[in-house]
């Protein structure tokens, strides 16, 4: 007999803020929930679903008995674990399967050979709506964001307006005895963020950028005309929900706002600077972007606590960023972000770059070196390789520059996760020039390393000894983040 409550689950991510979010709208919504956090997240290593793991899930799944079972599938890296919970789902229960999340809003088609249901786009109101048709029996055909089979045809509802007021949405619940967590071969009835350090939120939805190696141009397109697509949610909210945070999460040291861009109204930032200081006065951390880094806002922050920006710059090539990634910005305002953030002295300053990938030739990855040379110190580099992800406009580019054939494609952005993992982090597989490149482009991040690396530059004699220096210097890196982490975890404790 169901007890006619939804199970979500989220994989790899033991903070899953859209699945909390989700489960925010179903009680408000007057429906049970608990939700399973299937498999920690590393980004290393990421360990793979055993056994073990799909028979405690299946043990769960009987003792709550759901009417309906919702899989976020937020990325397609780990589509491998989600199709070893589906099918086990399908095999030992009879319960409606309803997958949402990004990878299914853009290939709701595809998933529909897994799913009952796929919710495309924000799903807060879609999902409540289908689980009270589902609970009661009435039909679902007729609401928004969703798509289903029909006599074996594909059918795909409208999506409606987009929620201009988030705050309408509240905030994700925090702990609570319906949570699991599936991890290791074991689990644990409780929520795994508990005993975290850090807590993860949102100030805002949407990104006003369309980079070619991302999914949100895409996801743009699914709401042309349905309202304003970027939306901030009030300092009011952000506060309440910070403070319960303090509360609640005994270990809490610093805060991590998972924002695309970060609010930078002025009315809003004067706020929410003196609010946080006063209220929570712990170190946080945002994502900007060259052209939204303006000094007044960055002033402002800085006081009010923020210790870490992690900046996307991709490439020094102004023909790769352009032509390739199609990012607006210019050497010019790389160059005074970075200047910026150095006059206001940001604790931490992360520069994020794609290496080495097939439409990079040796001058684009030199120009990438003679940038970062530029850059005003103290700043930390992160390297990763180009990942090809579904709906993205690089994969379809390098299919239509007969770089690789779709087929090529395909086995590389669904191979498992493990693999994927390996070559966004592991670069060293390119010509020998490129390498030296690359580690002049690595130890320009060292102080000490940054006259060497102007010496070897454009001597192609030390290409082996610059390489080899560049293997000697990455213990420095985790020495480096052990030291600041200790300095953090100080400051937050004063």
């Amino acid at each position: 007999m169901d007890n006619n409550s939804v199970l979500l689950i989220a994989f790899h991510n033991q903070k899953a803020l859209g699945v909390r979010y989700l489960e925010k709208s179903l009680t408000a919504h007057g429906i049970p929930v608990n939700i399973i956090f299937f498999k920690g997240f590393n980004s290393i290593k990421p360990g793979s679903t055993t056994k073990a793991e799909l028979e405690l899930l299946t043990r769960t799944v009987s003792a709550l008995k759901p009417s309906l079972i919702g899989l976020s599938v937020m990325t397609s890296l780990y589509l491998e674990t989600v199709y070893h919970v589906n099918n086990t789902l399908r095999s030992s229960f009879s319960i409606p399967i309803v997958w949402g999340g990004v990878y299914p809003s853009l290939f709701p088609e595809k998933c529909l050979e897994h799913a009952d249901f796929v919710i495309i786009g924000e799903g807060e109101e879609a999902l409540a709506e289908l689980a009270d048709s589902i609970i009661n029996k009435k039909t679902c055909e007729n609401i928004s964001n969703l798509a289903y089979m029909h006599n074996g045809t594909f059918k795909m509802n409208d999506v409606r307006l987009l929620e201009q007021n988030l705050d309408r949405y509240g905030y994700p619940e925090i702990g609570g005895a319906n949570k699991f967590f599936i991890d290791n071969n074991r689990i644990i009835r409780k929520d795994p963020q508990m005993e975290a350090l850090s807590y993860e939120l949102a100030a805002s939805r949407g990104c006003p950028f369309s980079c070619s190696f991302c999914s949100s141009v895409n996801l743009k397109r699914i709401y042309k005309g349905k309202g304003r697509y970027i939306r901030f949610r009030s300092v009011e909210s952000i506060m309440d929900e910070l403070n319960e945070a303090r509360v609640k999460l005994p270990n809490l040291k610093f805060i991590h706002f998972w924002d695309e861009i970060f609010p930078s109204d002025d009315e809003w930032v004067d706020e929410f600077v003196s609010r946080y200081a006063k209220e929570i006065d712990l170190p946080f951390e945002i994502w900007v972007h060259p052209l939204t880094v303006r000094k007044d806002l960055i002033q402002k922050l800085v006081k009010a606590g923020l210790f870490k920006a992690v900046m996307g710059i991709q490439s020094g090539s102004e023909r790769i960023r352009k032509e390739i990634f199609h990012r607006p910005e210019s050497q010019e305002d790389i160059f005074n972000a970075s200047k910026i953030l150095n006059e206001c002295k940001v604790p931490q300053v992360i520069y994020d770059f794609i290496l080495q990938h097939p439409f990079e030739t040796e001058q684009d990855i030199r120009e990438s070196y003679i940038l970062c040379s530029k850059l005003e110190p103290p700043f930390e580099l992160q390297l990763h390789a180009l990942n090809y992800f579904p709906g993205t406009g690089i994969s379809e580019m390098v299919v239509e520059r007969g770089i690789m054939s779709r087929a090529e494609l395909e086995k590389i952005m669904y191979s498992p996760m493990n693999e994927q993992y390996r070559k966004y982090w592991h670069l060293n597989n390119k010509t020998p020039q490129s390498n030296f490149w690359y580690s002049l482009i690595y130890l320009s991040q060292f102080a000490p390393m940054r006259p060497v690396a102007r010496f070897m530059a454009d001597k192609y004699s030390m290409m082996r000894p610059a390489i080899e220096l560049c293997k000697m210097a990455r213990p420095l890196s985790r020495l480096r983040y052990y030291y600041k982490k200790g300095r953090l975890l100080l400051r937050a404790m004063r």
